[in-house]
């Protein structure tokens, strides 16, 4: 009998204390990320070169026409980069991800979190170099990363570099969180 009621007490134990998390609290699971990159502009390149970005995949590639890249890359006549969701570049394809962008105050190293709104669906930015640009790009779609999670957005924040109007190319830093509806760009695996 003893025996028996000390299981049963563990067992509600176990449960009581489950019971104190939310079941529908989201949990991160992967590190944020910083890499350095460089891509090629739209304009004034041969066809092929990179000159998009997939957050998800972090890297360059070259546009196509069935999508698969979050935002693409050109040069004003200026010398500034111009940063362009997909969605400005093609319309119809496989995969073409919604994406918002934001120019935010403040260094790569000091924006620390993606706002919470003010993001410019769907649009273009130009960005000289030193601003950062955050971006929301919604991967819920069949098979994407954010398929069955509660929040469909993953956040980025790239910083202009350095752009080469002579080679027509654009340095940039990437800063990722891929946790799906998580905005930290901290180190580690993020809380917020």
């Amino acid at each position: 009998m003893k025996l028996r009621f000390a299981i049963v007490a563990t067992l509600l134990s176990v449960v009581g204390l489950g019971a104190c998390r939310d079941p529908l609290e989201l949990e991160a699971r992967i590190e944020t990320t910083i890499d350095t990159l460089s891509v090629f502009a739209i304009s004034g390149t041969p066809p092929g070169y990179p000159n998009a970005l997939t957050i998800t995949g972090r890297q360059t590639l070259p546009i196509s026409a069935f999508g698969g890249f979050d935002v693409a890359f050109d040069i004003d006549d200026s010398n500034r980069a111009v940063v362009h969701a997909a969605r400005r570049v093609i319309s119809t394809g496989g995969f073409v991800p919604t994406v918002g962008l934001q120019i935010v105050p403040g260094t790569f190293e000091t924006v620390m979190a993606a706002p919470l709104t003010g993001y410019k669906v769907d649009s273009s930015v130009v960005v000289s170099e030193g601003q950062v640009v955050v971006l929301e790009a919604q991967h819920n779609g069949t098979g994407d990363l954010c398929t069955f999670a509660i929040s469909p957005n993953v956040y980025a924040k790239i910083s202009i570099d350095t752009v080469f109007a002579a080679t027509r190319t654009i340095k940039f830093r990437l800063g990722t969180d891929l946790n799906c509806g998580f905005r930290s760009f901290a180190p580690g695996i993020p809380t917020s």
